[in-house]
């Protein structure tokens, strides 16, 4: 028995900012959804050679997104030094003691916590700089606009610590409340000691 297609006449259907979806006489759904979320890809770059930090500028972080989900993979030059961030504000690096973190490793070790400090810091256990060594952040930026709420940066960490050990934690980091009104235009990743080597980096903007 042979199927016959058969079409029913232009069904549409009303989509987020009023954008039309069609089916057209071969079944296929036409038109484009926008504002329904998702995420953007913003930045993609492989750090090949060392540099003392590497900064993601208001290129990148603009108002166009309020939260970033953000992947970076880097191994240090020196042996055991922690992975830190800071964010820019008005287009220079807040140094400022206007930041704190918490973090718990998955091992059941100590918490590694503070407030009223002039940096982020996304690892519980050093850092190796040996192959295969390095640290690993999956994190979610939110607030980054906001200047009423203070900027946060969560996430996990994964990575090899000095002797070739694997190791992992949650870390909580962010402007402290006194910077709430501080909008955020750019995020810095260093190390505490020593340069980047080698490391990969995805930014991607979240859409609402």
């Amino acid at each position: 028995m042979a199927l016959t297609k058969v079409r029913t006449g232009g069904i549409t259907a009303d989509a987020v900012d009023n954008t039309i979806l069609k089916l057209d006489d071969d079944f296929a759904l036409t038109g484009t959804v926008t504002g329904v979320g998702g995420m953007d890809l913003l930045l993609s770059v492989n750090i090949s050679s060392a540099v003392a930090q590497y900064d993601i500028s208001s290129t990148y972080i603009t108002s166009t997104y309020n939260s970033y989900h953000l992947i970076a993979s880097l191994r240090p030059v020196s042996d055991g030094p922690e992975l830190r961030g800071r964010f820019f504000v008005g287009g220079s690096v807040d140094t400022g003691n206007n930041y704190g973190y918490e973090g718990y490793p998955m091992d059941g070790g100590s918490l590694f916590t503070a407030g009223d400090t002039s940096y982020m810091r996304f690892n519980r256990y050093d850092i190796g700089n040996a192959s295969g060594e390095g640290a690993t952040i999956v994190s979610t930026l939110t607030d980054i606009n906001s200047t009423v709420r203070p900027a946060s940066w969560v996430g996990f960490h994964h990575g090899g610590y000095t002797s070739a050990n694997i190791s992992g934690n949650a870390f909580t980091n962010g402007h402290e409340i006194q910077s709430a009104g501080s909008a955020v235009n750019g995020i810095r990743l260093y190390f505490s000691s020593g340069n980047i080597a080698t490391g990969d980096i995805q930014l991607y903007g979240i859409r609402k």
